[in-house]
Order: structure tokens, then sequence, then C-alpha cells
């Protein structure tokens, strides 16, 4: 892999401009001053506390940046839902789980940064996955016409990147029984991965026979009254054929297939609090939170970490907040 991996493609800067001046539009439209709202996946569906434990025999050549053998970490888990306006969890959507490492507690001396994160959506691919497709999006759902969007889609020929995206869009029965994708590429040292959280608890939640306006969180808070929930943290190895610069393509798993680097546990706890509520406001999760070894790569991480370190800006000096904003 060379440093071409992660440079702008032509027109990428100023697409990337723009998009940033219509959502900060849309914050000062949509939300008052004071609003704790972020501009991406604004609906929580609960921020919950866990562990992040690497497997004691990983293999020394899957043992890079945070994935030492047997390293135990604390982290935060944000659930949320992927529309740019909240609304109910009965609405078909796709749904995210952003992870924070907060530090180290088993073997090795350094701690890791607080800034580690690991953002995952619920579906392999992003439907919309280049700059340009993903600038398209924005403008037209926002200062424009969804219609327009679908007609501009049709001519051009991208509208099976909306029905993808509609496709996408769910009502599973728990954010906790479900397989998360970081749907975009990053470094693991000197290659190419995506992540993935494939879901691995003996208890499964069941759809209620009417979906309330937040049963996705009712439904990890009867998970964890009771037990605990688990997940398999895995890497994807890119392979030839798999790109980086369109997020839109789903790196095949039978060429390759998730390895597990560590397991991720989910302890019984009450996270309905006011306390958890203001938390996962406050908390900011970006791609661009990573160490060297773990960086960002293609068009649409580029974009992502320069709106959402610029949104979370805007939102600090529009309100005065003080400390981190999210975006």
């Amino acid at each position: 892999m060379t440093d071409a991996a992660d440079m702008a493609l032509p027109g990428e800067v100023e697409l990337v401009r723009e998009m940033i001046g219509i959502l900060e539009r849309k914050l000062a439209r949509d939300y008052p001053a004071g609003s704790t709202l972020r501009a991406a996946h604004p609906k929580s569906l609960g921020v919950l506390h866990g562990s992040l434990t690497v497997e004691e025999h990983l293999p020394a050549e899957l043992a890079v940046g945070v994935f030492q053998p047997g390293r135990r970490y604390d982290c935060w888990l944000r659930s949320s839902s992927a529309s740019a306006k909240p609304q109910s969890d009965a609405v078909p959507d796709l749904r995210g789980l952003a992870i924070k490492l907060l530090g180290a507690t088993g073997a090795g001396d350094a701690d890791v940064p607080r800034g580690q994160d690991f953002v995952l959506l619920s579906h392999p691919s992003m439907p919309l996955g280049t700059v340009p497709l993903f600038r398209d999006a924005i403008y037209y759902a926002v200062e424009s016409s969804p219609l327009l969007l679908l007609a501009k889609f049709v001519l051009t020929g991208h509208a099976r990147a909306l029905w993808e995206l509609k496709k996408a869009s769910g009502c599973p029965t728990s954010p906790l029984d479900i397989r998360y994708w970081s749907t975009t590429p990053y470094r693991f040292g000197d290659r190419v991965v995506k992540y993935g959280l494939i879901p691995t608890s003996a208890h499964r939640s069941t759809l209620p026979a009417k979906l309330g306006e937040h049963y996705l969180t009712d439904a990890m808070a009867a998970h964890l009254d009771e037990h605990e929930a688990t997940f398999d943290f895995c890497v994807q190895l890119q392979k030839d054929g798999m790109p980086i610069e369109d997020a839109a393509v789903v790196w095949d798993e039978a060429a390759s297939p998730f390895i597990k680097l560590a397991t991720v546990v989910i302890p019984l706890q009450d996270f309905r609090t006011p306390e958890r509520r203001a938390l996962s406001e406050s908390l900011a999760f970006s791609p661009g939170h990573a160490l060297p070894e773990h960086s960002p790569l293609g068009g649409l991480n580029r974009a992502r970490v320069a709106i959402y370190e610029r949104l979370a800006r805007f939102r600090r000096e529009r309100d005065a907040v003080t400390g981190s904003a999210a975006a």
C-alpha cells in the first residue's frame, strides 16, 4: 500500500467544502442554539459501557496497533439510527454502532489514546460509495428535492445506489442482535482492511407485536437487564479487486473471510439514565479518531473526517459549548 491511498481525488476538496456549508446551514436552521443533537446519526438508541479484549493467541501478523494479544480496553458504545432527522424506531433505517476505546487494563505498558474509535454500520457497504454521490445525496436531500435526486441518479445510471440504500434499511429485533461493518477501509499496519462486529450473545430479542417509537432502546434495556451481550470484533483483509475509493462495493467474504481479533462484552447495566443521555450527545466519534496504524482510507473517510471535525467545531462556536461537541 502506498501513500496514494490517502490522497484526495480531483475535485474532492471542493465537494467536501460544499457539503460542510450545506450541513452547517441545516444545523443552524433545524436545531436551535444549545441543541445537543449532532448532524450524523442524531437519534441515539443508547450509550453502553463495555470492554474489548484482544485474543490471547492472536497471530503475530495480526498484532497491529491496539490489537496486542491479551490487551483489554474499557469502551463506550453508542447505538444509533442513521436518519438525518430523529424518527420512530418503527421506521426502517440503517443502524450504527460506534466504539470508543478508553484505555488499557491488560498486558502492555502504554495506554491507548482516548481517541481510538471504530465507526460501524448495519450494512456491509455504503451504497452512496463515492464523494460525488455523497455530495449529491446531501445537496438534494437538504437543499433541493429527493425526487430530483432520484431523477438525476436514474439519468446518470446510479439508480441502483438508491435501491441499495432502501434495501439496507430495516427494523431489527435489537441493535444487540445484528452484524455491523465499517463499510469503508482502514490501514492495518502496512495492509488495508475493513472491520466487522458479529453478534454472539446467548440471548436474542424478539420483535414486539407492534413496533413502538423506542422499541429498539426497549429491546436493549430488556436484554441488558438480565443478560450480557457479546460480539466478535473481526477484520477483513483486502484482496485483489477490493477497492479503496468506492465504498459501495462489498468486499467478498468468500474471498476474504472475517478473522476474529477480539471479543466485545457489554455487561448488565441500566443505560436509560440522564447521565447516559447527556453522555450520548457529548461523546464525539469519527473515523479520524485513530492511531496511525488504523488511519482511515478512501474518499468517503476523508470527507467524513473533515465534515465531522468542522461540524463539531461549528456547534462549539455557535453554542459556546465547552468540551467536545459531537458530530
